[in-house]
């Protein structure tokens, strides 16, 4: 038969009975007894002595049953958790103790910690890496939090090329010195032996750096001269290819023991980093060059004129120039020609002013700074171009302007393009061939009033129509864009390009892009009602109105009065803007965005392509411009040009629509190269609501 002791010294836990205030040990079980020894008569603290110490995180607590905890660590490298309770044996107060061994809970609990931590941090560089800073405060920032993370003196990143391998960032504690400078190389014959670890993309961890002398004395010898004693080295691999690696000196060891996982994380983290910057800065200097005459940019022009503004340059010459007729060439002998006379005007400044100092900053419009230069030399130049243009097939209209101190960059180049403008002028009004500027400036001026807009529209004078849109795939329709049309007093049709600009000049075209925006809305839910199938319609917007105040107020209250889903209007946007691609109002359009309503960028390659659009702003329709389509066909540049934009895009889930379409050709080149709507008189040309209604709904 069982006695209580027998049971007691069968239990794998220790168990302890005690005198109260653990005056004496009364009792120990087996289990007690090997652990501790004889303890019987001891008091606690005489029998725990030199056999278990009170864990340093220890906190003792009390439960609602009275019972005490307590952590201890063993000096057999064990862990032990104390359980106490008072109690009462034969009428006599005692405590009964429960010593159990948790070691495998307290290492499961360490590992949990430490692999939060580790998570923890790896989402930290995630973060950090997503904050759209600029790359080396990026770098530098992941650096920082790696090494304070790993308790190291120093985390470092080396970049690679076939020359040479230099350091490009570092970060050191506090107490420690940096030992290689910034830009600093390093003989590739120390890293040699590492490359055959590298082509695993595993990491390099040497944790006595002494064992290195036998295998690598370059390595050891350089590693010995800046004081490391142990290193973490994991590789940097951009599309396959070793660009660099990131080491980490001098950490505990036990941070060594984090392991490939950690190490391997943080090199892809950075290895993304590196190439989200590479991207970056190739997008910014391809939005930087004009891809048709390979001079710069209205990009270009842009961050040069802020930074000459805010330099406060002196003596500076601007000449602003535009081909005349450049419509009517591409009406009459093909765009191909346009073409050419753009590339020979582009050539021509640059032969006379340099290629660096010159700006395509729209269709046929050039601008070219002459930067520190005195006044006579400024007009010797300009003289020179000028004489320079007397065999050209082509009649270029020159704007100049001088200063020399205390005088507005933008008054400057104001003045010269309207030196320029009316220099253009005077060619129209001479020129046999066309009427532009004098029909332009007697008639739509004076339509261009709030009163004469709001007279018109309540007459019905302006008017929508709709251009379908297809699939460049199957062919099926997949949606329109809807146009305005003006009708003039003897009920003839006026192209957009007549009134809008001089709507725009004066502050009206709101009235009229919101009239487009109510009676789409309206088109739309009268179509819903009757059960039409229908696709989305897009719908062009000013920049000027755009930056009205309460504009997406105004908006909503429009749409709240019809309540169509919003997936079915479509905004369209100009990327050609003469403020600079969209950079004016992108708060306005993220707004638009946030309200449910699809984004396009129009006119995509008009004038430029500012590629760096992708960054700054979701959207939903990349619209290409029809002069970019039917370059597509011909000219490889475009073509390689235009290939980039449809990766990016479906990367990015945005779908691409060409405008203009005139041929079988020009969508087979479009198809091939991913385009995924079209649109243009190949297929059919804009038409009045109800035809379109009766042909497509």
């Amino acid at each position: 038969m069982f006695k209580p002791d027998d049971i007691l010294n069968s239990l794998s836990e220790a168990i302890i009975i005690s005198e109260p205030d653990y005056d004496k040990i009364l009792y120990a079980n087996h289990t007690a007894e090997l652990l501790l020894g004889d303890i019987v008569g001891k008091t606690q603290d005489e029998a725990f002595k030199g056999k278990l110490l009170v864990h340093p995180s220890n906190s003792e607590y009390d439960n609602k049953d009275g019972i005490k905890a307590k952590i201890y660590k063993g000096t057999n490298g064990k862990a032990y958790a104390l359980y106490s309770k008072q109690s009462e044996i034969d009428g006599k107060s005692v405590i009964i103790e429960t010593l159990a061994d948790i070691t495998a809970a307290e290492e499961e609990r360490n590992d949990l910690s430490t692999r939060l931590t580790r998570e923890h941090i790896i989402v930290s560089c995630i973060i950090e890496m997503h904050r759209n800073k600029p790359f080396d405060e990026t770098i530098n920032h992941i650096l920082e939090i790696t090494g304070k993370y790993l308790d190291a003196e120093r985390v470092y990143l080396f970049k690679y090329t076939p020359e040479k391998i230099f350091k490009t960032h570092t970060w050191c504690r506090d107490d420690v010195e940096e030992k290689i400078a910034i830009g600093e190389s390093i003989n590739q014959d120390i890293t040699e032996n590492w490359y055959q670890k590298f082509d695993t993309y595993k990491s390099i961890l040497i944790d006595n750096i002494e064992d290195l002398k036998n295998i690598s004395s370059a390595a050891y010898d350089l590693l010995k001269q800046i004081d490391v004693n142990c290193i973490v080295i994991s590789p940097l691999y951009a599309e396959d290819k070793f660009i660099g690696f990131i080491g980490v000196d001098n950490l505990p060891s036990d941070r060594m023991a984090e392991g490939e996982t950690f190490f391997t994380a943080l090199s892809t983290f950075i290895s993304m980093v590196i190439v989200r910057d590479r991207n970056e800065k190739t997008l910014r200097r391809l939005s930087y060059i004009d891809t048709l005459t390979n001079i710069y940019n209205r990009n270009k022009f842009i961050d040069d004129r802020e930074a000459m503004a805010e330099a406060g340059e002196k003596n500076i010459g601007v000449v602003y120039m535009d081909l005349n007729g450049l419509k009517e060439i591409n009406d009459k002998k093909g765009h191909a020609e346009g073409d050419n006379a753009l590339r020979e005007m582009a050539r021509r400044i640059g032969s006379v002013f340099g290629v660096h100092t010159a700006y395509r900053v729209g269709g046929d419009e050039f601008v070219v700074f002459c930067r520190g230069i005195k006044e006579k030399d400024f007009d010797a130049l300009t003289d020179k171009f000028i004489k320079s243009l007397q065999d050209c097939d082509y009649k270029i209209a020159i704007g100049t302007q001088y200063a020399g101190e205390n005088s507005s960059l933008d008054d400057i180049i104001r003045i010269a393009d309207e030196n320029m403008y009316r220099d253009k002028m005077a060619f129209y009004r001479h020129s046999s061939h066309s009427g532009r500027y004098r029909v332009r400036n007697d008639n739509f001026i004076a339509i261009s009033t709030p009163e004469k807009i709001k007279k018109l529209i309540s007459e019905e004078r302006f008017v929508i129509w709709f251009q379908p849109r297809f699939s460049a795939v199957t062919g099926e329709f997949s949606g329109s864009e809807a146009l305005i049309r003006f009708f003039d007093e003897d009920d003839m049709i006026v192209s957009p390009m007549d009134f809008i600009p001089e709507m725009e000049d004066n502050d009206t075209i709101h009235l009229l892009d919101l009239y487009v925006f109510r009676h789409v809305c309206e088109y739309l839910s009268g179509w819903i009602k009757n059960g039409k199938k229908i696709k989305p319609v897009s719908m062009n917007m000013s920049h000027a109105t755009l930056r009205k105040p309460n504009i997406i107020e105004n908006l909503l209250e429009i749409w709240y009065n019809y309540n169509v889903p919003k997936e079915l209007i479509i905004i369209e946007v100009s990327e050609d803007q003469e403020n600079g691609g969209i950079s004016d109002i992108t708060d306005v359009l993220g707004s638009l965005k946030k309200c449910g309503f699809h984004l396009a960028i129009d006119n995509f390659g008009a004038k430029y392509a500012d590629l760096y659009l992708f960054a700054d702003l979701k959207f939903d329709v990349l619209k290409l411009d029809g002069d970019m389509v039917y370059k597509i066909e011909t000219d490889k540049k475009t073509q390689i040009l235009s290939t980039s934009i449809m990766q990016i895009c479906h990367n990015e889930n945005i779908r691409i629509v060409a405008a203009g379409i005139e041929n079988e050709q020009e969508l087979t080149a479009l198809r091939e190269i991913g385009c995924d709507e079209v649109q243009g008189y190949y297929f059919d040309k804009p038409m009045s609501w109800n035809k379109f209604e009766e042909k497509y709904l």
